[in-house]
């Protein structure tokens, strides 16, 4: 009986050791995050291409006191950077260079008298943006309209399509998609979003056309509704002349074909003239 006693007393101690600990570190927490305060979050671009680099404003016009502050920017509540922000200063400007498709996500920003580790900087709520990094190269579906094994001569056809819902910078319509074969580009087409479709066309397929065939799409490059074709940034024009020598060549060569037909027009004559007066004679 005794050692139950006993047994019981100090699993009794053990729990209270636990919850003053629990308790201790519910008190850090509670303290922390009453000297943590949201701030605005504002940002010209929420979906960006990738590489591209990524701007973000975290302001704090009209929440903090005139006295400096650590500014702290979170990805899905979680601290990634982290700025003194001055007295007379409401806003600080954060970037990502280069971004890359895994800074996709919910962006916060917060701000604190305190200089925290971001490791420390855990918060939700507040102003949340969400930002979307897409690809500038995307693999497509293809397949082949009709058998895979043709004659030459044939008209081959591949259809490029998308099966992943497809974001695309300003909810663009038209966007390029390539056909490549055995890994080198070979025709670049239109990818028609609403429709998720691009067609490549092969008229009267040759030998040299058998090959391993793939299909990719561009989401960052919008095409507009009046351009239907890829353009160059710049126009070039070339203007072919017939060389000098052949022109003289040319010249001589007519001036001889006209002494000729002259000559053989006067032989002709001659000749006729001669007939003539032969026949007179005899008559």
């Amino acid at each position: 009986m005794l050692q139950r006693v006993c047994e019981g007393g100090s699993l009794s101690i053990t729990m209270n050791i636990i919850i003053a600990l629990l308790c201790i570190l519910t008190n850090q927490v509670i303290s922390q995050t009453e000297d943590i305060f949201p701030a605005k979050i504002l940002a010209q671009q929420t979906i960006i291409s990738e590489n591209s680099d990524l701007y973000v404003t975290c302001s704090t016009f009209g929440k903090k006191k005139d006295s400096m502050v650590y500014v702290y920017f979170l990805k899905n509540g979680r601290g990634i950077q982290t700025q003194l922000q001055k007295q007379d200063q409401n806003d600080i400007l954060f970037k990502i260079p280069r971004a890359g498709l895994h800074h996709s996500g919910n962006y916060s920003c917060i701000y604190s008298p305190q200089n925290y580790t971001l490791s420390e900087i855990v918060k939700k709520g507040g102003d949340i943006i969400e930002i979307l990094v897409i690809a500038n190269f995307l693999p497509a579906d293809i397949s082949i309209v009709g058998p895979s094994t043709v004659h030459e001569g044939h008209h081959v056809e591949f259809q490029c399509t998308v099966s992943q819902h497809l974001h695309t910078l300003g909810g663009c319509k038209l966007i390029y998609a390539y056909l490549r074969k055995n890994d080198t580009i070979l025709l670049v087409q239109l990818f028609n979003v609403s429709q998720m479709l691009a067609t490549f066309i092969i008229d009267s397929a040759v030998l040299r056309d058998s090959g391993h065939y793939s299909c990719i799409v561009l989401p960052s490059k919008c095409i507009y509704e009046h351009e239907y074709t890829v353009h160059g940034t710049n126009k070039v024009f070339l203007e072919v002349k017939v060389d000098f020598i052949s022109l003289e060549l040319l010249r001589y060569g007519v001036i001889t074909l006209m002494v000729l037909l002259v000559v053989c027009l006067w032989w002709i004559t001659q000749q006729t003239g001669k007939c003539r007066h032969s026949g007179g004679m005899t008559g």
